[in-house]
Protein backbone atom coordinates (compact mmCIF):
# COMPACT_ATOMS: atom_id res chain seq x y z
CA UNK A 1 0.00 0.00 0.00
CA UNK A 2 1.35 3.42 -0.97
CA UNK A 3 2.21 5.79 1.87
CA UNK A 4 2.44 9.53 1.19
CA UNK A 5 4.76 11.79 3.14
CA UNK A 6 3.55 15.39 3.21
CA UNK A 7 5.49 18.49 4.11
CA UNK A 8 5.66 22.27 4.34
CA UNK A 9 8.75 24.43 4.13
CA UNK A 10 9.78 27.90 5.26
CA UNK A 11 12.87 29.27 3.49
CA UNK A 12 14.02 31.77 6.13
CA UNK A 13 13.01 31.58 9.78
CA UNK A 14 14.61 31.29 13.20
CA UNK A 15 14.47 27.99 15.05
CA UNK A 16 12.39 29.62 17.78
CA UNK A 17 9.85 30.80 15.22
CA UNK A 18 9.80 27.42 13.46
CA UNK A 19 9.03 25.67 16.77
CA UNK A 20 6.25 28.15 17.48
CA UNK A 21 4.75 27.66 14.03
CA UNK A 22 4.92 23.86 14.31
CA UNK A 23 3.12 23.91 17.67
CA UNK A 24 4.51 20.71 19.21
CA UNK A 25 2.73 19.73 22.43
CA UNK A 26 5.50 17.38 23.60
CA UNK A 27 8.48 16.40 21.46
CA UNK A 28 12.18 15.49 21.52
CA UNK A 29 14.73 17.85 19.98
CA UNK A 30 18.26 16.95 18.81
CA UNK A 31 20.32 20.15 18.72
CA UNK A 32 23.71 20.53 17.02
CA UNK A 33 25.92 23.52 17.88
CA UNK A 34 29.62 24.14 17.07
CA UNK A 35 30.86 23.16 20.53
CA UNK A 36 28.08 20.97 21.91
CA UNK A 37 25.42 18.43 21.04
CA UNK A 38 22.28 18.29 23.17
CA UNK A 39 18.89 16.67 23.40
CA UNK A 40 15.99 18.72 24.72
CA UNK A 41 12.27 18.50 25.36
CA UNK A 42 9.86 20.73 23.45
CA UNK A 43 6.73 21.46 25.46
CA UNK A 44 4.09 23.73 23.93
CA UNK A 45 6.70 25.50 21.82
CA UNK A 46 9.23 26.00 24.61
CA UNK A 47 12.60 24.23 24.74
CA UNK A 48 13.73 22.64 28.03
CA UNK A 49 16.98 20.92 28.97
CA UNK A 50 17.44 18.65 31.99
CA UNK A 51 18.94 21.52 34.05
CA UNK A 52 17.07 24.43 32.38
CA UNK A 53 20.41 26.14 31.85
CA UNK A 54 21.19 28.92 29.36
CA UNK A 55 19.12 29.18 26.18
CA UNK A 56 19.62 25.75 24.51
CA UNK A 57 18.79 27.22 21.09
CA UNK A 58 21.67 29.70 21.24
CA UNK A 59 24.31 28.89 18.57
CA UNK A 60 22.37 25.87 17.24
CA UNK A 61 23.05 25.39 13.53
CA UNK A 62 20.97 22.26 12.95
CA UNK A 63 17.94 20.74 14.70
CA UNK A 64 15.64 17.78 14.32
CA UNK A 65 12.46 17.70 16.42
CA UNK A 66 10.00 14.78 16.47
CA UNK A 67 6.96 13.50 18.34
CA UNK A 68 6.05 10.29 16.48
CA UNK A 69 3.64 11.96 14.07
CA UNK A 70 5.71 14.86 12.73
CA UNK A 71 9.34 15.83 12.32
CA UNK A 72 10.70 19.36 12.08
CA UNK A 73 14.09 19.94 10.46
CA UNK A 74 15.90 23.25 10.63
CA UNK A 75 19.29 24.24 9.19
CA UNK A 76 20.87 27.64 9.85
CA UNK A 77 22.01 29.57 6.78
CA UNK A 78 23.06 32.92 8.24
CA UNK A 79 22.38 35.22 11.23
CA UNK A 80 20.33 32.57 13.06
CA UNK A 81 17.93 32.39 10.10
CA UNK A 82 17.51 29.07 8.38
CA UNK A 83 15.43 26.73 6.27
CA UNK A 84 12.71 24.75 8.03
CA UNK A 85 10.75 21.70 6.90
CA UNK A 86 7.85 19.99 8.68
CA UNK A 87 7.06 16.39 7.61
CA UNK A 88 4.15 14.06 8.40
CA UNK A 89 1.96 11.36 6.89
CA UNK A 90 -1.16 13.28 7.99
CA UNK A 91 -1.56 16.54 6.02
CA UNK A 92 -4.04 17.74 8.63
CA UNK A 93 -1.14 18.10 11.09
CA UNK A 94 0.64 20.69 8.91
CA UNK A 95 -0.29 24.24 10.00
CA UNK A 96 -1.03 26.46 7.00
CA UNK A 97 0.99 29.26 8.60
CA UNK A 98 4.16 27.15 8.68
CA UNK A 99 5.05 27.79 5.05
CA UNK A 100 4.62 26.57 1.50
CA UNK A 101 3.50 22.98 0.82
CA UNK A 102 5.98 20.47 -0.63
CA UNK A 103 5.09 17.89 -3.28
CA UNK A 104 3.96 14.66 -1.64
CA UNK A 105 6.46 11.79 -1.54
CA UNK A 106 4.67 8.58 -2.55
CA UNK A 107 6.41 5.56 -1.03
CA UNK A 108 5.75 1.99 -2.15
CA UNK A 109 6.82 0.66 1.25
CA UNK A 110 8.05 1.79 4.66
CA UNK A 111 10.70 0.11 6.80
CA UNK A 112 11.79 0.57 10.44
CA UNK A 113 15.29 1.87 11.13
CA UNK A 114 17.12 1.89 14.48
CA UNK A 115 20.06 3.87 15.88
CA UNK A 116 21.52 2.50 19.10
CA UNK A 117 22.41 5.32 21.51
CA UNK A 118 25.81 4.91 23.11
CA UNK A 119 26.23 5.22 26.84
CA UNK A 120 25.14 3.53 30.05
CA UNK A 121 21.61 4.76 30.95
CA UNK A 122 20.66 5.95 34.39
CA UNK A 123 17.95 8.18 35.83
CA UNK A 124 18.87 11.86 35.84
CA UNK A 125 17.40 14.57 38.08
CA UNK A 126 15.71 17.42 36.26
CA UNK A 127 14.27 20.81 37.12
CA UNK A 128 11.18 20.56 34.88
CA UNK A 129 9.54 17.59 36.63
CA UNK A 130 9.80 15.38 33.53
CA UNK A 131 11.63 12.04 33.24
CA UNK A 132 15.20 12.22 31.89
CA UNK A 133 17.92 9.64 31.27
CA UNK A 134 21.66 10.30 31.38
CA UNK A 135 23.66 8.31 28.82
CA UNK A 136 27.30 8.17 29.92
CA UNK A 137 30.43 6.69 28.40
CA UNK A 138 34.01 7.46 29.55
CA UNK A 139 35.43 8.48 26.17
CA UNK A 140 32.47 10.51 24.90
CA UNK A 141 30.85 12.01 27.98
CA UNK A 142 27.20 12.33 29.01
CA UNK A 143 24.10 13.09 26.98
CA UNK A 144 20.78 13.76 28.76
CA UNK A 145 17.71 12.65 26.81
CA UNK A 146 14.09 13.51 27.74
CA UNK A 147 12.75 9.97 28.12
CA UNK A 148 12.33 7.66 31.15
CA UNK A 149 15.25 5.33 31.97
CA UNK A 150 14.94 1.90 30.31
CA UNK A 151 14.41 -1.30 32.34
CA UNK A 152 17.52 -2.94 33.87
CA UNK A 153 19.73 -4.57 31.25
CA UNK A 154 18.33 -2.45 28.41
CA UNK A 155 19.68 0.43 26.35
CA UNK A 156 17.98 3.24 24.42
CA UNK A 157 17.60 3.49 20.68
CA UNK A 158 16.36 6.08 18.22
CA UNK A 159 13.56 4.77 15.98
CA UNK A 160 12.95 6.07 12.47
CA UNK A 161 10.83 5.18 9.45
CA UNK A 162 12.33 4.79 5.98
CA UNK A 163 10.24 5.56 2.89
CA UNK A 164 11.02 3.27 -0.05
CA UNK A 165 10.27 4.64 -3.52
CA UNK A 166 10.64 3.11 -6.98
CA UNK A 167 12.49 5.03 -9.68
CA UNK A 168 9.98 5.23 -12.55
CA UNK A 169 12.38 4.84 -15.47
CA UNK A 170 14.40 1.79 -14.41
CA UNK A 171 12.27 0.45 -11.56
CA UNK A 172 15.03 0.58 -8.93
CA UNK A 173 13.82 0.72 -5.32
CA UNK A 174 15.61 3.13 -2.97
CA UNK A 175 15.14 4.81 0.40
CA UNK A 176 14.06 8.31 -0.61
CA UNK A 177 13.39 9.70 2.86
CA UNK A 178 13.59 8.96 6.57
CA UNK A 179 11.55 10.40 9.43
CA UNK A 180 12.54 10.24 13.11
CA UNK A 181 9.81 8.86 15.40
CA UNK A 182 10.87 8.32 19.03
CA UNK A 183 13.47 7.11 21.52
CA UNK A 184 12.62 3.78 23.13
CA UNK A 185 14.20 0.97 25.23
CA UNK A 186 15.84 -2.01 23.56
CA UNK A 187 17.57 -5.13 24.85
CA UNK A 188 21.34 -5.09 25.12
CA UNK A 189 23.25 -6.14 22.00
CA UNK A 190 24.60 -9.67 21.85
CA UNK A 191 28.39 -10.29 21.80
CA UNK A 192 30.32 -9.14 18.73
CA UNK A 193 29.37 -10.94 15.54
CA UNK A 194 25.75 -11.51 16.56
CA UNK A 195 22.74 -9.43 15.66
CA UNK A 196 21.39 -7.17 18.47
CA UNK A 197 18.46 -8.77 20.24
CA UNK A 198 15.08 -7.37 19.31
CA UNK A 199 16.28 -5.60 16.15
CA UNK A 200 15.38 -6.34 12.56
CA UNK A 201 18.04 -8.26 10.63
CA UNK A 202 19.20 -5.48 8.28
CA UNK A 203 22.74 -4.86 9.61
CA UNK A 204 23.93 -2.92 6.58
CA UNK A 205 21.51 -0.11 7.43
CA UNK A 206 22.06 -0.04 11.18
CA UNK A 207 24.08 2.90 12.41
CA UNK A 208 24.89 4.07 15.93
CA UNK A 209 24.44 7.52 17.41
CA UNK A 210 27.08 8.54 19.90
CA UNK A 211 26.41 10.43 23.09
CA UNK A 212 28.07 13.42 21.47
CA UNK A 213 26.72 13.22 17.93
CA UNK A 214 23.63 11.91 16.16
CA UNK A 215 24.08 10.46 12.67
CA UNK A 216 20.59 10.65 11.18
CA UNK A 217 20.98 14.10 9.59
CA UNK A 218 21.63 13.35 5.92
CA UNK A 219 18.69 15.36 4.60
CA UNK A 220 18.48 18.68 2.81
CA UNK A 221 16.08 20.69 5.03
CA UNK A 222 15.07 22.98 2.18
CA UNK A 223 13.50 20.11 0.25
CA UNK A 224 12.68 17.50 2.86
CA UNK A 225 14.54 14.95 0.77
CA UNK A 226 17.49 12.75 1.77
CA UNK A 227 20.85 14.11 0.62
CA UNK A 228 22.95 11.19 -0.61
CA UNK A 229 25.73 13.38 -1.90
Amino acid sequence: MTTTLHGRTHPATTLTDALARAGFTDAVALLSAPHTYRAARIHHGHCHTHDNGPDPLEAVFEARVFDGQRELRWLCTQDRQGQAVLLTEDPGLLPAEFGEPLPGLHAEDTLPAYYLLWGHPQAAPSTDGAAWTALSTPRIGTLHVPVPPPPPGCRLRLVAREYVCVEPRHGNAHVAEERLLRIEPTELAEPAGQAPAGQAARPARRRSATAGAEEATETAPGTGRRNDG
